[in-house]
């Protein structure tokens, strides 16, 4: 058995523990003060904040970029009503960058005291200050029913946002059936639910005509969206 001298031993040492000792120094370091989020950048929010997404996120400027696990993150992001998805990158040595997807709020729910939002797929969201112009989605003297915000939620989501923007009341019956209200004080019957997207289409392809004609419309039946009908302030009716 060969032995090394003291010196050959202690240099074959170095040469083994070497790298060892760099990667601990190299791994210590990730967790300095360079390598704290400094920059938490929020994109894709409307409805929330960026410091209540950064809240929701569990981020702050004391989080170590470096070790952060972006699917924690995302989930907790996702756990709000308001965010339908979320992702997370980070950015060396100091960022950390939060993407989020909202829910389109579509109309409010006021009922028995509380107040909630519908958003366009149907799910109830939290109060929002940036929901103020939305319209009011009514269901008798209760709180609407899953199917009864799912035919409203459907409708809303399919009005143009330049037909949207002049509803102030839905109706939906217990029988499915829906009607509006617009600023103008005009009626929408849109029957019950199925085909939200050509009746959304029929009602903004009366509204323009009436605006072309110069005529004012009392009330607009969308029901059957191939045949739409309106009726005039004087009582008549036509077939656009």
């Amino acid at each position: 058995m060969i032995e090394l001298d003291p010196r050959r031993r202690r240099a074959v040492a170095l040469i083994v523990l070497a790298p060892v000792v760099i990667g601990l120094a190299l791994w210590a370091m990730t967790y300095t003060p360079l390598f704290r989020a400094r920059h938490i950048e929020v994109e894709g929010n409307t409805a929330l904040s960026a410091a209540n997404v950064r809240t929701l996120a569990g981020v702050d400027g004391t989080t170590n970029v470096f070790h952060v696990q972006e699917g924690p993150i995302e989930s907790a992001l996702e756990d709000s009503p308001w965010i339908a998805d979320a992702s997370v990158r980070t950015e060396l040595p100091d960022t950390i960058v939060l993407v989020v997807t909202e829910r389109r709020p579509v109309g409010v729910i006021a009922a028995m005291g509380d107040t909630s939002v519908l958003a366009s797929d149907g799910t109830l969201l939290p109060p929002s200050g940036s929901t103020s112009n939305l319209p009011t989605i009514h269901a008798g003297l209760g709180a609407p029913s899953q199917e009864q915000r799912a035919a409203a939620a459907s409708l809303l989501s399919a009005l143009a946002p330049v037909v949207a923007r002049q509803v102030t009341d839905l109706l939906v019956g217990q029988d499915g059936a829906l009607v509006l209200t617009l600023r103008s004080g005009t009626t929408v019957t849109a029957g019950h639910a199925g085909g939200e997207g050509e009746k959304a289409e029929a009602l903004r392809g009366v509204l323009r005509w009436a605006l072309t004609e110069g005529v004012e419309l009392m009330s607009v039946d969308v029901s059957a969206p191939a045949a739409p009908s309106a009726t005039l302030s004087d009582g008549s009716t036509f077939t656009p």
